[in-house]
């Protein structure tokens, strides 16, 4: 086709109406999500300077669009029939007729209504998220930044998470990867640089990408661990591993595969003989008992059970698992710092002179009675007068403490024997594994050892169902004990119903003195097991200190 103009001007006309011809052509069959989505526009508004490009357009809409389809682009300015696209906000100006349009969205993953604290790297005014995820964008160091009223922080790092009413915040990253191979069931030891608390795993995965340090994250328990290196891997019952493609993806934790046995110093399985019956205390002030049998494949122990700890000894944790849904999931816990479905008890409740059950709520340092419950500190000291031999614990012997649920028999029902209304509590029945991280000393007669509930309820230095020595009665199991003249060893004994003598080992393991050990006890009635297991004091934080066992994973200890 041939064209003929007549005039300079009659030229110009006719390339504005092409180019708009253009435009709106291309306008009519776009599909951006930008469409009409400049809803912060500023009337008769410039702002000088910052262009990156220029174009003719029919609309502000159309200006709009072009922004959003531009990377570099933070705002736009419609006017004359132009569109200015601009990489951030230079000095305003008042501009009749003239359009200033923020960049809507951002292709960014957003988090409404939060903030992340601190690392801030810069400021900008800014009144759309599209337009501060651009300004983050543009800024190597930046992998978040934070929309809140006319403000965007970008911020360098990850901080601690919060709820900001209003603040929407942008998850950028630079080149991060923006997904992650993924291990289900499964922790990394250590090496944590951080922690984020995502709502998702997902999330967890978006926090290791933003962070350049991180190359594995796990997701466990709302909170996501960022990590710089990959430790060694552990079994951890809904934990989600999630590399971020900056390492080698190593093979998943199998669940009987990565139990520790390297570092299993000694072992003692007991044999189980069959049931019996023992004498159960169903009146404290009169002592009246009556006949109860035990059937279980370990005895009475399968009863609610309460551990026992005596010092000179300093304990850093304690963990209780019992079998559900296909693994043993860990059902109480403790660290000095926090407890979990455990309380401290002792038999220091000045109610024992009025014929009543010694058991109350420990002190912090287990030489004191509380009417509440009190936050253990985990150190046991030694007998302070050990030649008063009616001193009790902490002056005739070492400072004493058990651990009970802290669930009122009164309350839940099912505790066999009689038990105090306000101090008697409930213990851990069934099947059950006791893991206790601890370090004894040279001095004194420090012990760990388990006693049916019962014995803790009634009295445990008087009335109760256990008796001494042989029989047992409803059963104790020494699990780590020093005993007289024995020197550095420590002793491991079952005393149950009428067996006679008791199984056991005098010196089945020595004391942990230079550093801490880890004690497994474990009590399974589908197996018929009774043992004690001690493995290394990085084991308990390394694969005991988890939210569950698999059941590979105790299969594997019970045939050990």
């Amino acid at each position: 086709m041939q064209l003929q103009f007549q005039s300079g001007a009659s030229m110009r006309t006719w390339c504005i109406l092409a180019l708009v011809a253009g435009v709106t052509a291309t306008n009519s069959t776009r599909h951006l999500a930008t469409v009409g989505q400049c809803g912060n526009a500023e009337d008769n508004t410039d702002y000088w300077g910052n262009d990156v490009a220029g174009q003719a357009v029919s609309s502000a809409s159309a200006c709009c669009d072009l922004c959003g389809a531009n990377n570099q682009c933070a705002i736009s300015v419609y006017t004359g029939g132009m569109c200015y696209l601009k990489s951030g906000r230079g000095a305003r100006s008042t501009k009749q007729g003239a359009t200033a349009l923020p960049k809507p969205s951002s292709p960014y993953p957003t988090e409404a209504n939060t903030d992340y604290w601190g690392n801030d790297i810069d400021a900008k005014a800014a009144t759309s998220v599209g337009e501060c995820a651009t300004y983050c964008a543009a800024n190597s160091q930046c992998v978040v930044s934070v929309l809140t009223g006319s403000t965007c922080y970008l911020k360098s790092k990850l901080g601690d998470k919060s709820v900001n009413n209003g603040a929407t915040a942008i998850r950028v990253g630079g080149n991060a990867p923006t997904s992650c191979t993924q291990q289900a069931n499964t922790d990394y030891y250590g090496n944590d640089i951080g922690s984020t608390k995502p709502s998702s795993a997902s999330g967890c995965c978006a926090d290791c990408a933003a962070n350049a340090q991180c190359l594995v994250a796990v997701y466990t328990g709302g909170t996501c661990w960022l990590k710089n290196k990959v430790g060694s891997s552990s079994y951890n019952n809904g934990a989600v591993a999630l590399f971020s493609g900056r390492s080698p993806v190593p093979a998943p934790a199998t669940g009987g595969s990565n139990v520790p046995f390297q570092n299993l110093k000694v072992q003692y399985k007991y044999p189980i003989k069959g049931g019996g019956s023992y004498n159960m205390v169903t009146n404290y002030q009169s002592c009246a008992r009556q006949s109860q049998r035990s059937d279980s494949s370990i005895g009475p122990l399968s009863e609610q059970v309460s551990m026992i700890f005596r010092g000179p000894m300093y304990i850093f944790g304690i963990s209780v698992f019992q079998p559900s849904g296909g693994n043993w999931n860990r059902v109480s816990s403790w660290t000095p710092q926090q407890s979990n479905n455990l309380v401290f008890m002792n038999n220091l409740n000045p109610n024992k002179f009025n014929n009543q059950p010694p058991q109350g709520y420990a002190q912090a340092d287990g030489m004191g009675f509380s009417e509440t419950p009190v936050q253990f500190g985990g150190w046991l000291r030694d007998a302070s007068d050990p030649s008063n031999i009616f001193g009790g614990p902490g002056v005739a012997t070492g400072a004493e403490v058990n651990i009970m649920q802290p669930s009122k028999c009164s309350a839940t029902g099912g505790c066999l024997g009689v038990f105090d209304q306000k101090y008697g509590l409930n213990g851990w029945g069934g099947s059950k594994i006791f893991v206790v991280k601890a370090i004894m000393y040279g001095s004194g007669l420090p012990a760990i050892w388990m006693l049916n509930a019962q014995v803790m309820r009634a009295n445990q230095y008087g009335c109760n169902c256990r008796g001494m020595s042989d029989p047992g009665g409803c059963g104790e199991l020494d699990i780590a004990e020093a005993i007289p003249n024995g020197g550095n060893n420590l002793a491991t004994h079952y005393y149950y119903l009428d067996t006679h003598p008791s199984p056991g080992h005098d010196t089945w393991t020595t004391r942990p003195t230079d550093r801490a050990a880890t004690f497994v006890t474990i009590m399974d009635e589908a197996s018929g097991t009774i043992k004690v297991m001690r493995f290394t004091d990085d084991d308990y934080d390394k694969f005991f200190d988890t939210n569950a066992l698999s059941n590979d994973a105790v299969s594997a200890m019970i045939s050990r």
